[in-house]
């Protein structure tokens, strides 16, 4: 039985680049304006346009990157620092994780200092036929938010579940809220 799903632990099953880096954008910017520092752990491809993006959007990427209020992250690079044997060890991804979310929430402003992170490891898991480390990741994700207070978003390809896949049951119920689009 998997634990219970956390405050926000959301999951988008998206159809296309574009819908994923439209949500992103407004994830993204929304938090940055009301004062949280933002955590971008994603492929090469969606952080370049994600960037496009905001920029588009009139959002200030460099200052705010100065400020270590927007922080990005190889996802596939992200990952070597804590999968062994193709499971998350969650000693190493407290050292290398854990770290870099204690460290964006002290930028973040006000008393408060929120976070909104998104990663998509999982996805690059499950993409590379690895399912049981996706899972494992997503249920590591939920014990670190049982401990931190943030704001948490995923995200797969719809592609990865057609043609009868089976799973997309599996990683919902890991999940607090299920936005398909």
């Amino acid at each position: 039985m998997s634990p219970k799903a956390p405050l926000v632990h959301s999951v988008h099953f998206y159809e296309n680049q574009s819908a994923l880096i439209e949500r992103l954008c407004g994830i993204t910017s929304s938090a940055l304006r009301t004062g949280n520092s933002v955590l971008i752990v994603a492929t090469a491809a969606h952080r370049l346009e994600l960037v496009k993006q905001l920029k588009d959007a009139g959002v200030e990427i460099r200052d705010l990157a100065r400020e270590g209020r927007f922080i990005m992250f190889d996802a596939k690079e992200t990952l070597e620092t804590f999968m062994v044997d193709g499971m998350p060890n969650a000693e190493l991804f407290e050292k290398s994780v854990g770290t870099i979310l204690s460290e964006s929430r002290k930028k973040a402003l006000g008393k408060d200092q929120g976070l909104t992170v998104f990663g998509e490891m999982v996805a690059v898991l499950w993409d590379e036929g690895n399912r049981e480390g996706a899972i494992a990741l997503e249920e590591l994700w939920n014990a670190v938010l049982q401990d931190r207070t943030f704001h948490l978003h995923c995200a797969y390809p719809r592609r990865f579940f057609q043609d009868g896949e089976s799973g997309m049951d599996s990683i919902c119920q890991t999940h607090s809220h299920v936005l398909v689009a």
